[in-house]
């Protein structure tokens, strides 16, 4: 079996790809806002398609998201007949199996929100 295939592995994939996405996007999309709004004024400060940049960030945060979720859910399924207060490695990877299957379609709403949030809002003005 490979390393990236290993249930040790690929839980701690299935945790955290799903925040960091939307961490990241989080912080692209705030660079790429103050990229067309310099002085809180409407126009861009440099000359960056704020829109297909938007876009392009949210469709690979969600890509992530999802292939975390995906992780998460092959770490619950080889782990199935494991409870989660079995002795570690196989009960903590159950439990945290668990975990990432419940935060990653938080995490990807978030992140669609955002991107769509994003896309269709000046954010350039003050409300």
């Amino acid at each position: 079996m490979s390393a990236l295939r290993s249930p040790s592995v690929l839980v701690w994939v299935g945790l955290f790809a799903a925040p960091f996405a939307w961490a990241a996007q989080h912080v692209a999309g705030i660079e790429t806002t103050i990229s067309q709004c310099h002085d809180n004024t409407a126009g861009p400060a440099w000359d960056v398609p704020v829109d297909p940049v938007v876009i392009a960030t949210t469709a690979v945060a969600a890509c992530v998201a999802v292939l975390g979720g995906l992780a998460a859910v092959s770490v619950w399924r080889a782990t199935r007949g494991i409870d989660d207060s079995d002795a570690p490695p196989p009960g903590r990877n159950h439990f945290l199996a668990i975990i990432g299957m419940t935060i990653t379609p938080l995490f990807l709403a978030i992140i669609l929100m955002s991107g769509l949030g994003s896309t269709f809002m000046s954010g350039c003005v003050q409300s």
